[in-house]
């Protein structure tokens, strides 16, 4: 069996089966991670059994259970934030790609009669997450090999498989996060072939672009790649990467005219203008560091980068075009714009999700450390690193649930509680385990 392939089950089962155990043994009974991720849970059944992308059919399955808080017994028919209704019908407030990565799964269970409730269409969503996550390792798995020796390229593809909130949250439910990592990541692997081929960067710009229809905030690195495709290849290559990037404005105009009618009922759309609302410096620090959304905080083998930036410097190498310096510039331009979000950590969900979509350049920026010699000097602290970093992950999966943000959210406008160490959503989950540990075997230990 290939090692590529060892890598794809390894993964699926880990996240899969991780997730049905700890549910299973009722460490963690939370079958839906996220409000966020409900349309897209009920989006495939509804365009294969009933060929539209409206949710009729489902919405009173989707609200009975998760309601607007402001009409919890529907009494005034107030519709979910997660649902745009577009005349008398109901539409994910969300990009549909996603769930469209969903439908092969989903075909033969719901063609055959799978029964429609929650846990049955939950299982199914988490394969998908679960493939989504597993498929994206893959191919940076492939693109680490023209990079790093094998064993390297396996570390760094675990690295980022286990090590980060792709563990336990995006591979964990149909966040839009991951269909963005994988395309992106599909579209990078290209640009780097580019670079031999030049006719490799139509498929870069049309896999970037699929990023871009499967979250907006990828289009910042569609961007930032467009300037080193200009600088590497010209107006010319600029031209083959760019015009792909029509075949998915060109799909969502479609699908918004003969559905959501206009682009203002498209979810992001209201946001737009009004939810840049955090000042660029607290958001961008606590993208870093916040003790409860922190990247540096859920995934400490990010400090790493700071090797990578001396030995950039020290090489001069930033005054060069490689692809390295605009990977560094999309994550410092992602949390800067992030940053100014309101929601910059996320809302309720499992560590820095606001920042997962730079987590394949996040990883990327660590093959230049690992090709120093700083590596052979730091290793010891890197794996020492990697196992903290994991271990967080599995906190994550067996212990959120929303209690933590139930206890001390206080929303954007006070983010005070986003700094609290003693009150941390990692520390709250330790407190937990303690809690476990002495209702096991008593209250001396």
């Amino acid at each position: 069996m290939s090692t590529t392939l060892k890598l794809l089950i390894a993964s699926f089962c880990i996240y899969f089966f991780g997730w049905l155990f700890v549910y299973q043994t009722k460490l963690n009974e939370t079958l839906v991670q996220s409000e966020d991720t409900i349309p897209a849970i009920f989006l495939p059944v509804s365009i294969i059994k009933d060929h539209t992308l409206y949710l009729d059919n489902y919405y009173q399955m989707m609200v009975s259970r998760y309601p607007h808080p402001d009409d919890k017994d529907q009494a005034f028919g107030k519709t979910p934030f997660y649902l745009r209704k577009v005349g008398d019908h109901y539409l994910s407030a969300f990009p549909i790609v996603t769930p469209l990565l969903a439908l092969p799964v989903y075909l033969f269970p719901v063609l055959f009669g799978l029964s429609l409730d929650w846990f049955a269409l939950v299982v199914l969503s988490k394969i998908v997450a679960a493939l989504i996550i597993s498929l994206s390792g893959v191919v940076l798995y492939k693109l680490l090999l023209t990079l790093l020796d094998q064993k390297k390229a396996v570390l760094l593809a675990c690295l980022y498989l286990f090590a980060t909130i792709n563990f336990a949250s995006i591979s964990q439910a149909l966040w839009q996060h991951g269909s963005l990592e994988l395309f992106s990541l599909l579209g990078v692997f290209y640009l780097f072939k580019a670079q031999k081929e030049q006719k490799f960067l139509a498929l870069s710009g049309l896999f970037m672009g699929i990023a871009v229809l499967a979250r907006p905030t990828a289009g910042l690195a569609f961007i930032v790649l467009g300037f080193y495709v200009l600088r590497k290849f010209g107006f010319g290559g600029l031209k083959k990467y760019a015009l792909p990037l029509l075949f998915p404005i060109a799909f969502f105009f479609l699908y918004n005219s003969l559905f959501y009618e206009s682009i203002s009922n498209q979810g992001y759309s209201s946001q737009l203008l009004d939810s840049w609302k955090t000042p660029i410096y607290k958001g961008f620090l606590g993208i870093w560091f916040s003790p409860s959304k922190g990247i540096l905080i859920y995934s400490p083998i990010f400090i790493f980068l700071v090797f990578t930036i001396i030995d950039r410097v020290r090489k001069r190498s930033l005054e060069q075009d490689t692809l390295y310096n605009y990977f560094a510039a999309i994550v410092l331009l992602h949390t800067l714009v992030i940053g100014m979000w309101k929601h910059w950590y996320g809302g309720w969900s499992f560590g820095f999700r606001m920042a997962s979509d730079i987590i394949p350049y996040l990883v990327l920026l660590l093959v230049p450390y690992l090709e120093s010699k700083t590596f052979e000097k730091t290793q010891k602290f890197f794996y020492e690193l990697i196992v903290w970093s994991v271990a967080v992950e599995i906190l994550g999966l067996v212990f959120f649930d929303g209690v933590w943000h139930g206890t001390f959210d206080r929303g954007f406008k006070n983010q005070a509680w986003l700094w609290s160490l003693k009150d941390s959503e990692l520390v709250f989950y330790m407190e937990r385990i303690f809690a476990k540990v002495r209702l096991l075997y008593g209250s001396k230990i």
